[in-house]
C-alpha cells in the first residue's frame, strides 16, 4: 500500500469512528424500563420499541411486567402500545431530554404514559387513543 492509500485509509476510519462516537454505537448509554400498570382485569398489552437503528420487535406485558431494552445509540427512541381498541404511540428516549440518565422509566396507566428518571416522580407525558 502506497502513502496515499495508507492516508486514505487512516482518513476513513477516523470519520467511522468518529460518527460511531457521536451516536454511541456499541456502549449502553441508557435502560429504558417499560413497566405495565393497567387494572388487572385487562389483557396484557402489546409493546413495541424501535429507532432509527434498532427494531426491539413486539412484546406481549401482563400486569406488573417490565420490559427493559438497552440505548445504545444517541437517537430516538419510541415505543407502541396497543390495549384492547386502545393505541399510543411515545418517545421513550429523546436524546435532548433523557441525555444524561442512565436510566428512563415509563409506566402505562389506564389514563396515560408516565415518565421517571428515579422511578418515583411521575410526569404524564401521552395519552391512549381509540382506534
Amino acid at each position: 500500500m502506497d502513502g496515499r492509500s495508507s492516508y486514505v485509509l487512516f482518513l476513513v476510519s477516523v470519520f467511522v469512528f468518529s460518527v460511531a462516537g457521536r451516536l454511541g454505537l456499541g456502549k449502553r448509554i441508557a435502560t429504558i424500563h417499560v413497566t405495565n400498570s393497567m387494572p388487572r382485569e385487562l389483557q396484557p398489552i402489546q409493546l413495541g420499541c424501535n429507532s432509527r437503528y434498532k427494531d426491539h420487535g413486539m412484546h406481549q406485558l401482563h400486569v406488573g411486567d417490565d420490559y427493559q431494552f438497552a440505548v445504545e445509540e444517541k437517537t430516538l427512541h419510541f415505543c407502541e402500545a396497543i390495549s384492547g381498541r386502545q393505541i399510543a404511540s411515545w418517545h421513550a428516549y429523546q436524546p435532548r431530554r433523557d441525555w444524561n440518565q442512565k436510566a428512563v422509566f415509563w409506566r402505562v396507566r389506564e389514563n396515560g404514559f408516565f415518565l421517571s428518571w428515579d422511578n418515583s416522580s411521575w410526569v404524564r407525558k401521552s395519552v391512549w387513543q381509540t382506534e
